[in-house]
């Protein structure tokens, strides 16, 4: 039998073709500290506490990843680092088990380094890999080594002295390639990580707590690691407010009032997954990036799977994910992530994760923030009635013809049975409240919200009331009916032709225009000389 081959391109192919996103280096270096440090926890190694710090350093184009975990030891460093998707971790429990993602470093500076020891040692080992190099070796078609030849040849061995109580394993990008700037952008790798590493909650998330209870209450780890960029510590940035861009500024427009959660099971009652989402009253799709929180997630093992548009597919409309905030946090053995970490491998588990994920996006989640828009319409309906029946009373003796007093009476009675219809919607969800607690949760904020909106504005149910008299005619304040009737200086005949003047302003310009113009002339022919207008 011939003797395989490895070409050289299989490192290609785990270094620079590895990954869309150069962050993701990021995520990767972090989940292998992240799994250390489960290995020492596990094992009551250390008394400390365990991190994982990071430093970028823009001036010199150097980044460093540093965990204080394990280390290795030297005698095993070789084997460890060098061979490639050999790892010694074990599928299902730890974060990483492939053995590859240390490579992906490799693709966006002149040299990878790690350098560690473990508790006992006095040398550290520093074992260097040469960047350039290998770009050298892939890009000339005269060289035809295999893939374990240029490994020996990009690869460098070194020791130092260390203090034998030192147990740490670091990582270092050294000179970041000009074209990867992206990675030496603090405030963008802070984010970066606040979403897709395994980090805690802000403390000022106010339902932090009754996740970790929830956590707690069904025995399911809380995977949450202290990560500190230039020496400031990460959280995942969850908040209860909304905001909306108006006018170039961002501005609130909704709250998270409360978060709710849901178990995944199979048909052999094996769970697949848990999630958390927020209950909003649903105003609109929530903006993103402008809330970098939009979208549920999916994560395993607390680490993001894909981005915020992973999980669209799973919803009856692809618009239902970015109502909501939450995430899916998976834990059956079977799903596993996919070398690039964007979704799962394909297999019968995950199918059925899907088919459980689609039931409740498409029918309840679906449902709910549907009904909240049915529930908004009704009441808007009500303000809009209001709108319009005062406009109607302002109008009283000031109309510019009859078509106008006409239209405004034929707004108001259209509006009542829009009103009507969307009345009886809202009616059929209360009902349906009675039996969905989560509905009416929801509804209750938006009827409170449209309490508050009638408050801001000055009105109150009453007022649609109050408008009318007790025969349900329009009070009049007085006997004009049009407002050509209060040039009591003009003729008759010349008020009829300034009426059909201000029919056709009226009919021809934007509605806030044409006011503005009509009340102008208006005061001009009043305040003007009797013979103005001869």
């Amino acid at each position: 039998m011939a003797n395989i081959k490895i070409g050289k391109y299989t490192v290609e192919n785990l270094t620079s073709g590895m990954y869309e996103d150069s962050k993701i280096i990021y995520r990767e270096y972090i989940q292998n500290a992240a799994d250390q440090i489960d290995y020492a926890m596990k094992n009551s190694l250390f008394t400390e506490q365990l991190e994982v710090n990071i430093i970028i350093d823009t001036k010199h184009r150097n980044i460093y990843i540093k965990d204080n975990a394990t280390g290795i030891s030297k005698s095993v460093v070789a084997s460890s680092l060098a061979n490639i998707a050999d790892s010694k971790k074990i599928q299902g429990e730890d974060k990483g088990f492939r053995g590859i993602g240390r490579l992906g470093g490799l693709a966006y500076c002149n040299k990878l380094r790690f350098i560690t020891t473990a508790k006992g040692e006095n040398k550290k080992t520093i074992m260097t890999w040469d960047a350039n190099e290998l770009n050298k070796i892939l890009n000339d078609p005269a060289i035809d080594d295999d893939a374990i030849k240029i490994l020996e040849k990009i690869i460098d061995y070194g020791e130092d002295t260390c203090d034998s109580e030192e147990h740490f394993f670091e990582v270092q990008l050294l000179g970041i390639n000009k074209e990867n700037h992206d990675l030496l952008d603090v405030e963008e790798i802070k984010k970066y990580i606040s979403l897709n590493a395994p980090v805690p909650f802000k403390s000022n998330f106010i339902y932090r707590n009754e996740i970790y209870n929830y956590l707690k209450q069904n025995n399911y780890p809380i995977d949450e690691y202290k990560i500190y960029v230039n020496d400031e510590e990460v959280f995942k940035p969850y908040t209860t407010t909304l905001l909306t861009n108006i006018a170039g500024q961002p501005k609130k427009y909704d709250d998270i009032y409360g978060v709710r959660f849901k178990k995944f099971y199979n048909d052999n009652n094996e769970l697949l997954a848990w999630m958390w989402y927020g209950i909003s009253r649903f105003e609109k799709q929530i903006p993103f990036p402008l809330n970098i929180t939009a979208g549920i997630r999916i994560r395993q093992q607390n680490i993001q799977i894909g981005n915020e548009r992973t999980l669209v597919p799973r919803f009856k409309q692809s618009r239902g994910n970015l109502y909501y905030i939450g995430e899916v946090h998976v834990v059956h053995k079977q799903l596993l992530p996919n070398s690039r970490r964007d979704y799962f491998n394909e297999n019968a588990v995950r199918n059925e994760l899907e088919v459980e994920l689609e039931r409740f996006f498409c029918s309840t989640l679906h449902a709910l923030y549907n009904d909240a828009s049915d529930a908004r319409s009704a009441y808007k309906r009500e303000i809009k009635l209001i709108e319009k029946e005062s406009l109607l009373e302002k109008k009283q003796g000031r109309f510019v013809d009859d078509t106008e007093e006409e239209k405004l009476k034929g707004d108001v009675e259209n509006t009542k049975k829009e009103k009507e219809k969307y009345d009886r919607k809202l009616e059929r969800l209360w009902q349906k409240s009675s039996n969905n607690k989560v509905l009416g949760f929801v509804l209750k904020h938006i009827e409170e919200n449209h309490k508050k909106k009638l408050e801001e504005n000055g009105c109150s149910k009453e007022e649609s009331t109050n408008i009318k008299s007790e025969q349900g005619e329009p009070k009049k304040k007085n006997k004009k009916k049009y407002l050509v009737d209060e040039l009591t200086s003009i003729p008759n005949k010349q008020k009829k032709l300034i009426s059909r003047i201000y029919a056709v302003i009226k009919n021809n310009l934007p509605p806030k225009q044409s006011e503005e113009l009509i009340v102008k002339i208006q005061e001009e022919l009043k305040n003007g000389k009797k013979n103005s207008f001869n």
